[in-house]
């Protein structure tokens, strides 16, 4: 097959999958989007395969996350060398795929969406390199009932079916291309008959129709059930390194200006008469509870609108250890109750590489152009669980809730909805705050749970546990990004979990095991042969 060819095909399938994300949300071509690369794949040899998957990985990552360029941290170099990195855990898709496409062309079915998941969930989970953004099922957020199978798989499960029926497709389409007179198709071929694949095609329609089945008949029902009264406040506030410079500035401008800010937003929204208040996370520039007059402030605060009141900011703790003064700084979450107490606190467990902690501080010296120094936040060690008036509910912060496996933790320990307190003042492009709304929305399809999102510059939302956005803060124009504002609205609650939330990652263990078969099965073919070869030559000597 022509090269140019297969580098327009890459180019397609490249343009298709960024498509289908948020900014076009075009996501029924997620179907049919992997198909030229497939044909690539199928067409190549392993090296070959290798480099042009990871080439279209670089230019789908640079297609959907082009905004990271607008980031003061980032620089075209460091954000290259990330896209770098992501882009080769696709290169490894077409390297298995190739190899299984020639090994056990039979099984592609099975082995081309099992290896696609299973990088996907590597690539989620690799220590501080992990890169969650990006996950083809994240395409799907706003198709509800197509959605609904992640209440059994997580998110992964939703990849796997959009890569199964991009795969068969695929299948069917060889079998046709391959009797085409048009010569850059030549040997172009299925092992799989038509009539084989129109079944695995149909079957596998089937079982996709099931989640939208499943998904109708959930956003169908009318009974209702218990909610909280709750306000998001979001002040749109955007970090401005120029106010930390000059402690003046810093000091009435930045950290008076903001609390004012939401002080503001808060009583306003307290005449609806809410009986939780929700700030974002980094919300209170200051230390607490260290900072007494800070709190005490906020004690007023809170009486005066007699509902409970989350505020995010900066805990920060002094103690004495081994007759040396310790400081601990964390991204905290308190709650105040209505006569003024704190009452709950929550430390960040999951800290943002690079932002709120230098990886491997004590063996790597980290260039300035990558990150400068910073002072190292410490992860918070417990999972706590919030309590008011008989309504529990747990808190994330920021990237806390981008992990499916953390935010089952948490919502499995009994709570009646999940609050996602979170900060993306880090970019003014919108389309990556959507990016960031769609994983909130497969968090509450994938556990049952309502979630409370309270953003500092949006999207702050009540999604509903089957995923449906429910309300957002948003402006006269109904822009719901860039705006200040605040929302006052009941959440429903509910504490009965998902399969997903019961049993974590099975989905994943099961792909791995197929994978694992699948290898050693090849390993064991392989070896077989050389022993059978090898007796045979030494049969032919004997004679």
């Amino acid at each position: 097959m022509n090269i140019i060819f297969l580098i327009f095909l890459i180019g397609l399938s490249a343009t298709l999958l960024t498509l289908i994300f948020i900014g076009f949300e075009l996501h029924y071509l997620a179907w049919i989007a992997l198909i030229p690369l497939f044909i690539v794949i199928k067409k190549s040899g392993m090296l070959k395969a290798f480099l042009f998957s990871m080439a279209l990985g670089f230019l789908f990552n640079i297609g959907i996350q082009w905004w990271g360029l607008k980031m003061e941290s980032f620089n075209p170099l460091n954000f290259s060398i990330g896209a770098t990195g992501v882009a080769f855990f696709y290169g490894i898709f077409g390297l298995f795929a190739s190899y299984f496409n020639k090994k056990y062309p039979r099984w592609n079915i099975l082995t081309f969406p099992a290896i696609w998941v299973l990088l996907e969930y590597l690539r989620s989970h690799i220590g501080f390199l992990s890169w969650p953004l990006g996950i083809l099922g994240y395409s799907q957020y706003s198709a509800l009932p197509a959605i609904q199978i992640s209440a059994f798989t997580g998110v992964y499960g939703v990849s796997f079916f959009i890569v199964t029926v991009n795969t068969v497709i695929t299948e069917i389409m060889c079998l046709f291309l391959s009797h085409s007179q048009v010569k850059i198709f030549h040997g172009l071929s299925s092992p799989i008959s038509l009539k084989t694949s129109l079944s695995i095609l149909v079957g596998s329609l089937l079982v996709i129709s099931l989640p939208f089945l499943y998904g109708s008949l959930s956003t169908a029902k009318t009974e209702s059930i218990p909610a909280l009264k709750v306000a998001l406040i979001q002040g749109n506030v955007y970090w401005n390194e120029r106010y930390w410079s000059d402690k003046y500035k810093y000091d009435s401008y930045y950290r008076e200006g903001i609390f004012q800010k939401y002080s503001s937003l808060t009583l306003k929204a307290a005449n609806s008469k809410p009986e939780l208040i929700l700030w974002p996370s980094s919300s209170v520039p200051g230390r607490i509870p260290y900072e007494k007059m800070r709190v005490k402030m906020l004690s007023s605060l809170a009486r005066e609108t007699g509902s409970s009141l989350l505020i995010g900011s900066s805990g920060f703790d002094k103690f004495i250890t081994d007759q040396k003064k310790t400081r601990r700084v964390a991204n905290s979450a308190f709650l105040f109750s209505p006569q003024g107490e704190i009452i709950g606190r929550y430390d960040k467990m999951r800290l943002l590489p690079f932002d709120e902690y230098l990886p491997m501080r004590n063996y790597v010296k980290w260039p300035s152009w990558i990150v400068s120094n910073i002072t190292d936040a410490q992860p918070g060690e417990e999972m706590t669980i919030f309590s008011m008036k008989g309504v529990k509910f747990g808190v994330l912060i920021c990237w806390e809730y981008m992990f499916p496996d953390q935010f089952r933790e948490m919502a499995i320990k009994g709570v009646d909805f999940m609050v996602n307190m979170t900060n993306e003042g880090f970019t003014r492009t919108p389309v990556a705050h959507y990016q960031m709304l769609a994983m909130s929305v497969f968090r509450a399809v994938e556990n049952n749970v309502s979630i409370a999102r309270t953003a500092s510059t949006g999207v702050s939302a009540i999604i509903e546990p089957d995923g449906r956005i429910r309300s957002k803060v948003h402006d006269q124009n109904l822009r719901d990004v860039d705006v200040e504002g605040y929302l006052v609205d009941e959440i429903p609650l509910s504490s009965k979990r998902t399969f997903y939330s019961r049993y974590g990652d099975w989905f994943i263990y099961t792909l791995s095991g197929i994978f694992i078969v699948f290898i050693s099965k090849g390993r064991m073919s392989k070896l077989f042969t050389i022993r059978k070869n090898k007796n045979n030559f030494q049969g032919g000597i004997e004679r």
